[in-house]
Order: structure tokens, then C-alpha cells, then sequence
């Protein structure tokens, strides 16, 4: 089967082993960090969303000259290692009794800073690992699926742990999954290059092959705004909807209704992920923006739902809403990806897939900063739904308003 066939071959398989632990224990650590912060200063929780993408956007631009000059196993360990020491301080504070909102923004920013090294590095190196381009497009398609399969295990893993434990203590288990991924890292042995050079591993080269393509630079532009979308509706307004509404469903509510809802999204995704990653492969940016306004239509649908929908109906309402959301982004993420590890052509260096997807990250997070710095006040003045709304419908109009550009081109 052309989606599993990458893992045939060790190295990758042993990667993407590493990439499953991370992100089951990344998304634990999503639902922890979110549902508390919801907890301790309700609509104002879009501010430390908001200082995780600068953390991001700051350590994809800034941080690729030293990443660049270590060994890309050590350097992975490293900031796998780092972030697990600083996931365990709101565990620590709600332990001894003294819970804040200052414990929870450590988290935030190690592991933001964390995720802007281990990302690229991730990225960067699969055209090496996997030069065969129609093996590459699956790979991506199953490095795509790891991040869409752990928002189903995830999630799921949360609402479950939860009824037998502190939702501050799924730090915790966070910061093991991070030891675990990094001892699987060391596993993948002298595959990845040992270094690069300090030149080329940084910001400049990537934004110089992304100003030169203009289809990805306007792929790169919608998704941030798409993106920032995304985390206005999902992000912010799904928990605290399902906070402040006190809203259940076939005896769940509270965190485990907001687990159930990202599992939900998961399932959608993991299955709109296997279907495409079982298709030929296509760089198609007409197929990338028409995904990119599927995410608009769901996010729409989910704001009918906060409305109009009884009390009785608000969740699975929300629910059907993230599920359409959720099949329609995989459609740009996937191909998106290979067109970035592909940017420059073959004669570029080496690292330009890495130094591009640090340019994709600092895009993507300039949107999603955005969308946290303005979300809290958006919601005090307007409403919930008015803005849920407003972001459905701007991601749908952002992505239709390309896809009418690019076919006006030719």
C-alpha cells in the first residue's frame, strides 16, 4: 500500500517512531495547557497562545545558525531533553499548591522554542532520507498522519487519564513522552548529516528561495491567515465554549468533552490523511487552496452551532463542524509539505529544505500570534459566536479569493 510503503525502509520507520511519541505526548500536553490556562483566566488564555507563536516565530527565524552547527541527533535530543526538564514545573506548582498562570507560560515557551528547532530539523532532512520523490510524498503523507493520528490517541488518552488523575499531571506524562522520543532519536543512527553549515542552516537562505517562488509565497501567505483561523475557532473558542457553557452529551462534559471533540477532529483527519497520502502524488495548488476552504466551511458550521443549537445539540453540532474542518485541511498540509522540502530545486543547497520550512514556520506563527493577541478582545466585544463566524468565513474567503487568483493567472 502506497501510504505505508516508507516504513519499509528502518531509518524511517525508526523516525517515525520517535515522531509518534512526541506528538501523542505533544497533544497530552496541548489539552493540559489550554483546559488550565481556560480555567485560571477564562477568554484571556488567547494571550498565552499568542506568545507561543512569537516563541516559535522568534526561534525559526533566529535559531537555525547554532541548530545548524550541531549534529542533527544530538541537537534533537537536546531540545527534546530541555523541554521535558521545563514541562514538569506546572506539575511541581499545582503539586505543592501554589497553581498560576506563571507555571504554565514556562511550558509555553520551552517547548515553543523546542518545536522551532525540532521541527525544521524533522523536515529539512526527509528529501535526504528519502530521495525518491513518489516514497517521499507518502513519507510526508505519514509524518502528516503521526501529527493527525496523536489528535485522536491524544486527546482521547487526556479525557480518559483525566477522570483517575490531575489534569496537571498530564505535564508529566508529557515530559516522559519526551525522554522516550529522544532515546528513539539516538536510534536513528548516522542517517541524518552530522552538520551543516552555519551559513546555511539559518533563516536568510530560505526566505531568498520563497521570494523567488511566487505560488508557494501565496500558498505560504493564505495558510498563515487560514492558520490563525484554525486557532481563533479550535484553539480558543471551542474551550472556552465548552468551559463556560457547561455543555455534555451522552455523559460527557467539561475536559472530556473537549478531549472528545479534538479525537473527533483527529478521526476526520487521519482518514482525509490516508486518502490522499493513497492518491498519486500532486503538488496541485488548486487542490491545497480548495482543502483550505473545506477548514473554512467546518469552522463556519461550528459557529452556526454556539448560535443556534439547543443546549442538547451544541456539542455534537461543534463536533460535526470539526470533523468537515478537519477533512479539508490535510489536502494543502501534505502536498504544502513536499513543495517546501522541494523549494530551490535540485541544485540548491542542502539545506534549504530546513532553512524554507523555518520560513514557513515564521509565516505560519505570525498568523497564529495574531489570532491569540487579538481573539481575547474579539470575544469581549463581539461575542464567541460573532467571531468564530467572522474567522470561518475569513478563511473560506481567503482561500476561494487565491484559488480565483491563480486560475485568473492561467
Amino acid at each position: 500500500m502506497r501510504a505505508v510503503a516508507p516504513l519499509r525502509d528502518p531509518i524511517v520507520a525508526r523516525l517515525w517512531s520517535a515522531l509518534v511519541v512526541f506528538t501523542m505526548g505533544d497533544e497530552l500536553y496541548r489539552v493540559a495547557l489550554v483546559w488550565l490556562a481556560v480555567e485560571l483566566v477564562g477568554r484571556q488564555a488567547g494571550y498565552l497562545g499568542a506568545l507561543q507563536s512569537a516563541c516559535m516565530l522568534l526561534g525559526a527565524a533566529l535559531g537555525g545558525t547554532f541548530a545548524a552547527s550541531l549534529g542533527q541527533r544530538r541537537a534533537m535530543s537536546i531540545f527534546l531533553v530541555a523541554g521535558a526538564a521545563c514541562t514538569l514545573v506546572p506539575t511541581l506548582a499545582w503539586e505543592a499548591g501554589y497553581p498560576s498562570f506563571a507555571a504554565l507560560l514556562v511550558p509555553a515557551v520551552a517547548v515553543s522554542l523546542m518545536r522551532a528547532q525540532f521541527e525544521p530539523a524533522v523536515q529539512g532532512h526527509l528529501p535526504v532520507l528519502v530521495p525518491d520523490r513518489d516514497l517521499l510524498f507518502a513519507t510526508n503523507g505519514l509524518i502528516d498522519g503521526v501529527r493527525r493520528m496523536a489528535r485522536i490517541t491524544g486527546p482521547m488518552l487526556a479525557a480518559g487519564l483525566a477522570l483517575v488523575v490531575a489534569v496537571h499531571d498530564l505535564f508529566a506524562l508529557y515530559a516522559l513522552a519526551l525522554l522516550f522520543a529522544a532515546w528513539l532519536l539516538l536510534r536513528v543512527g548516522d542517517a541524518l548529516p552530522a552538520r551543516e553549515g552555519r551559513a546555511d542552516g539559518g533563516f536568510v537562505l530560505g526566505a531568498r528561495i520563497v521570494r523567488q517562488e511566487r505560488v508557494l509565497l501565496g500558498l505560504l501567505s493564505v495558510k498563515s491567515v487560514t492558520d490563525g483561523c484554525w486557532v481563533v475557532v479550535i484553539g480558543h473558542a471551542f474551550p472556552l465554549t465548552v468551559e463556560q457553557s457547561g455543555a455534555s452529551w451522552l455523559g460527557i462534559s467539561g475536559v472530556a468533552a473537549y478531549g472528545t471533540g479534538l479525537a473527533v477532529y483527529g478521526v476526520a483527519n487521519v482518514s482525509a490523511n490516508l486518502l490522499i497520502s493513497s492518491m498519486r502524488p500532486s503538488l496541485s495548488a488548486v487542490r491545497m487552496l480548495a482543502g483550505l476552504a473545506v477548514m473554512g466551511a467546518g469552522l463556519t458550521g461550528m459557529a452556526l452551532a454556539v448560535a443556534f443549537a439547543p443546549p442538547d445539540l451544541l456539542l455534537p453540532g461543534l463536533y460535526a463542524g470539526l470533523a468537515l474542518a478537519a477533512c479539508g485541511s490535510p489536502f494543502c498540509d501534505i502536498p504544502l509539505a513536499m513543495r517546501v522540502q522541494l523549494a530551490g530545486g535540485p541544485g540548491a543547497p542542502r539545506a534549504a529544505a530546513a532553512s524554507v520550512f523555518r520560513v514557513r514556520l515564521s509565516m505560519n506563527f505570525t498568523g497564529i500570534m495574531l489570532a491569540g493577541l487579538v481573539s481575547p478582545t474579539l470575544f469581549g466585544t463581539l461575542g464567541v459566536a460573532p467571531t468564530m463566524l467572522g474567522s470561518g468565513l475569513l478563511c473560506a474567503a481567503a482561500s476561494l479569493a487565491a484559488l480565483a487568483a491563480l486560475k485568473g493567472r492561467g
